[in-house]
């Protein structure tokens, strides 16, 4: 079994390191592992510190530099299109794999499910200080979950606790490469973010798919490291309101049941009153303006 850990990056050769050491040092386990690194026109060196760390790994890194910075989506495709593995873990450039990910996740891809999901553990910057032990992503234990009607979506979306559930978290997420393959991208999520969440909620809106949710943290995210966020606070928060209320109007504006159950996962994830205390301090009046309309969609 190959897996591919596909890493968009773009000026963080200080932490692609860290990512690098942690699969390296990943052990009891007989998977073939290659690195695809898709790099946005970094300005801090990355490029050169490919063959160093080429030399330095025994796997391989594959390494492709865009001449200018394309975006995060195109770079999340980007990055996954690099892949030759059965299965691609999409893989944050800052994050890291946590001791025996590898053997663990060796177990469950010989059940040959179409998506795995992950927690993760948070820690600060420095990745020395545990701000959270365990983020879990869906209410309940691991499980599988078999897709075939709607009934079972909406099972799904209530499982969830956060958009996290819904893919929001790149280093999560595990894909069988033929599957992401077979579907025809919707050009209109770039520039959304959430351009990768498109392609996953495809895949398990095709009925017959699976996805296999593994309640453990298997990834250390690095905290107060938001790219997202050097926009602003405000800017963040309605990144996740615009990108979800597309994705819900693109794939269950005709299923009102469905479209109620993904739309309360925005809601948990946002509430309403933390969600407009943050928009008071670091927002504008534009800004709490298109809150409101984001919650009056809502309902």
């Amino acid at each position: 079994m190959k897996v591919s850990f596909c890493i968009p990056t773009y000026n963080r050769v200080k932490f692609i390191e860290d990512l690098l050491e942690s699969i390296n040092n990943q052990s009891s386990h007989s998977l073939i592992v290659e690195v695809c690194i898709s790099d946005n026109a970094s300005t801090d060196g990355t490029e050169e510190s490919i063959n160093i760390w080429r030399d330095r790994f025994n796997f391989p890194i594959l390494y492709q530099r865009h001449n200018e910075n394309i975006g995060p989506d195109r770079n999340y495709l980007s990055a996954v299109n690099m892949g030759t593995g059965d299965y691609c873990w999409i893989f944050g450039s800052d994050d890291i794999l946590t001791k025996n990910s590898l053997a663990l996740m060796e177990d469950k891809l010989a059940a040959g499910s179409d998506i795995y999901l992950c927690d993760r553990r948070e820690l600060d910057i420095s990745m020395t200080k545990i701000s959270n032990p365990h983020r879990r992503w869906l209410n309940g234990g691991s499980r599988l979950f078999s897709f075939s009607n709607e009934a079972d979506l909406i099972e799904y979306f209530s499982k969830c606790n956060s958009v996290g559930g819904l893919f929001s978290y790149l280093s999560s997420i595990i894909v069988k490469r033929n599957k992401w393959s077979d579907v025809i991208f919707d050009e209109s999520y770039i520039g959304t973010a959430y351009a990768h969440v498109y392609i996953l909620l495809r895949i398990i809106n095709n009925m017959n798919s699976t996805l296999q949710y593994i309640s453990l943290p298997l990834v250390d995210c690095r905290g107060d490291n938001d790219t997202f966020e050097s926009n602003g606070k405000a800017r963040r928060i309605k990144i996740d309101f615009i990108g979800y209320l597309k994705l819900r109007e693109d794939f269950y504006n005709n299923n009102t049941k469905i479209y109620i159950s993904f739309g309360r996962v925005l809601t948990k994830e946002r509430p309403w009153f933390y969600t407009s205390l943050a928009m008071a301090c670091y927002g504008d009046s534009t800004d709490r303006a298109e809150l409101a309309s984001f919650y009056k969609k809502l309902g």
